[in-house]
């Protein structure tokens, strides 16, 4: 009878660590267990960029942002837009998750001029705040301001 109480209370004790752990969600919205599945399902089209909380979309020089996560996490990382001269410019990285999914690294990839207040911008390290199926948001300190972007899916 002890035993059975045991194995009981281990199997609740399991099960209740496991909801917990999947629960986990983003600041903003979505799980962070389904985090690897939504990033790399869609194309990410740049809805709105703000700096510091402010919506600065219209101040942007670069125009069809999207991004692109493809393969497991240290998979590939693809990135295009047009430069405030209109040119397409292009890049291939790579992209990882650290910090339990709420973090990811990009590599391989050069900054980019975005606006004339914040000029040229670059980060290795963004943070999560929201993924779900329809959006992605992340955010990135440079030059002293927070600098938050806002995907929808394409």
């Amino acid at each position: 009878m002890k035993t059975a109480k045991t194995l009981t209370t281990l199997i609740i004790a399991v099960l209740v660590t496991t909801t917990i752990h999947s629960c986990k969600k983003y600041n903003e919205g979505g799980f962070v267990s389904n985090t690897e599945k939504r990033l790399t399902a869609h194309s990410w089209k740049l809805s709105k960029y703000l700096r510091n909380g402010n919506d600065e979309t219209y101040t942007l020089y670069i125009k069809n942002y999207q991004e692109n996560y493809s393969g497991n996490s240290g998979g590939s990382y693809f990135r295009s837009y047009n430069d405030k001269s209109w040119d397409f410019e292009s890049e291939l990285g790579s992209w990882a998750f650290i910090k339990d999914q709420k973090k990811l690294i990009i590599s391989g990839v050069s900054s980019m001029e975005i606006s004339k207040q914040s000029g040229t911008v670059s980060s290795s390290y963004y943070n999560i705040l929201k993924l779900d199926k329809d959006e992605f948001w992340y955010y990135f300190e440079n030059g002293g301001d927070v600098h938050e972007f806002r995907f929808v899916t394409k």
